[in-house]
């Protein structure tokens, strides 16, 4: 199908693209901490007001994470939480680029492949903050994506 309008744009893509799930594991650069797993959506999305498709993360929550204090350099903060990232963007797409472009799919799909996908969800979780038990600190910690597969809900 090849676009010649934004109506037309607006009214097919996110049909074309309904959300995508992915497992993935994670290690937390933290001695304290095994592997963590989470899950993500990823949802491609036509803004009609700024007039591009947005590739974003609707949801990534992992599993419960617990550090106690101690062992690490962060010895004086202990984790207690999960991590939440809700409705952050990876990437935005101009409407020109995808109308009257019979290649738009390849424009789309180079965000939404697995290598793709693990590269852009890694960043994102290296720039989460944690926060202490206490909530009164915030920090980040360095996190590597280990594993990504997509998977149908």
């Amino acid at each position: 199908m090849l676009f010649q309008s934004e109506e037309e744009l607006v009214e097919n893509i996110e049909q074309m693209y309904g959300p995508v799930y992915v497992q993935l594991t994670m290690g937390i650069q933290d001695k304290r901490i095994d592997q963590v797993k989470a899950k993500a959506e990823i949802r491609v999305k036509p803004v009609k007001a700024k007039a591009f498709v947005e590739v974003l993360v609707e949801e990534l929550e992992s599993d419960y994470i617990y550090a106690e204090q101690g062992e690490s350099i962060y010895s004086s903060f202990g984790i207690d939480e999960r991590i939440g990232i809700y409705e952050e963007v990876l990437t935005t797409i101009p409407y020109t680029v995808l109308i009257e472009n019979e290649n738009w799919k390849k424009e789309i799909n180079a965000y939404v492949t697995e290598e793709q996908l693990k590269g852009a969800l890694e960043k994102l979780v290296n720039d989460y903050q944690f926060t202490d038990p206490s909530g009164k600190y915030r920090f980040r910690k360095i996190c590597s994506i280990q594993e990504l597969s997509m998977v149908s809900e």
